[in-house]
């Protein structure tokens, strides 16, 4: 069976120091507003639309005095604002913003998910489900409007601009071949795999992350987890475990097209692989129609450890983990290296004839004459 690992990792990378373009009014009659993702107006952003709903911000006057204190804003009438009270741009100094979605608690009121200090954001205790938890690069705007560029992007509001805090997982599946043509014989022999069952379970589920502002003022310092020299963007504190999952709604034949199983319920705790405890449990049927035109039923049942099934060692933040499988109907090892990955030649059936020695019986008689 070969195994495949796509990682799609959506990178979205945003400069948000602020500086004046233009303003008609009095910096100090401007209200704030903001700029996500779904309504982003820049030269050269790449990313994806926000869709998460109100969001918390908190804000620092020239990065000392409280200025926002956990305020909701959602989307009004085009523009991102602030809900609960209405906010206008100092005329000196700047206004550094750190961003949550979603929203909890109240506005004026510091929430406790995630806890939001002027250099640093902490979730403490938190079970991955099916809330997508994003967290924004600082902005401080020192210019004080809300018609702001740095160079590269365009924004009207201050940037927010989320990342990911934890990760997505999903699955696809195909057979390697479903029919093989032997040149030498003209033989024709073909497999029709049928996949019954795919449960994942074992991964954690409970874990703490604690962000540090970047020495560029604007970035997230990541937890790290080094392993055997490499550094892996984990969460801490992982425990819990996850029940069975499964993933196959329905019988699925194989064919050599990938298709998606079910997701993975929600989203996954960023966490290392570990044999033994991330694990896939397999249920497959494999009906062979032989050369000579018989036909041979057999179940294939598995529990393969998902640390095997690629070179990934770890589900990191911001990642949408994509795992590619490939079912080869023949009997051979689990090798990726296996070089007839799309043909079954390795596991064709030879014989070995040998011819055992005589075994000599002395079968003398004497005969009386």
């Amino acid at each position: 069976m070969k195994k495949y690992i796509i990682i799609a990792l959506a990178a979205l990378a945003a400069s948000v120091a602020c500086s004046k373009v233009e303003t008609a009014v009095e910096n100090n009659q401007k209200e704030i507003s903001f700029e996500v993702a779904n309504s982003v107006q820049t030269k050269a952003f790449t990313g994806s639309v926000y869709s998460n709903g109100a969001f918390g911000t908190y804000a620092w006057f020239n990065n000392t005095d409280d200025f926002m204190v956990n305020e909701q804003v959602d989307l009004s009438g085009g523009v991102w604002k602030t809900v609960d009270h209405t906010f206008y741009w100092p005329k000196t100094g700047s206004v550094s913003f750190i961003s949550y979605s979603p929203f909890e608690g109240t506005s004026n009121t510091a929430g406790t998910t995630p806890v939001v200090e002027k250099d640093k954001i902490t979730y403490t205790g938190v079970i991955a489900g099916t809330t997508d938890l994003m967290y924004a690069d600082r902005a401080t705007c020192s210019n004080n409007i809300n018609e702001v560029e740095d160079g590269t992007n365009s924004f009207t509001g201050v940037p927010t601009i989320f990342r990911h805090a934890l990760a997505k997982l999903s699955f696809k599946v195909q057979a390697n071949f479903t029919e093989y043509d032997d040149a030498t014989t003209g033989s024709h022999t073909e497999w029709e795999i049928t996949l019954k069952s795919f449960k994942i379970h074992g991964f954690n589920t409970t874990g703490d992350l604690e962000l540090n502002l970047n020495a560029d003022g604007k970035s997230w310092d990541k937890p790290v987890t080094t392993v055997a020299g490499v550094d892996y963007n984990v969460w801490t504190n992982v425990s819990g475990a996850t029940a069975d999952q499964e993933l196959v709604a329905s019988d699925i034949v194989l064919t050599t097209t990938a298709v998606d199983l079910a997701s993975a319920t929600g989203y996954v705790l960023p966490q290392m692989l570990t044999a033994g405890v991330q694990s896939v449990d397999i249920n497959a049927h494999i009906k062979t129609t032989l050369a000579n035109g018989k036909i041979i039923n057999e179940d294939f049942v598995k529990t393969i450890n998902i640390s095997e099934i690629s070179t990934l060692k770890a589900w990191q933040m911001n990642e949408n983990i994509v795992y590619t499988i490939k079912f080869k109907p023949t009997a051979s090892a689990l090798n990726p290296s296996d070089v007839h990955t799309n043909d079954p030649n390795d596991v064709v059936i030879t014989f070995d004839p040998a011819v055992a020695d005589w075994t000599n019986v002395d079968a003398s008689a004497t005969i009386q004459l």
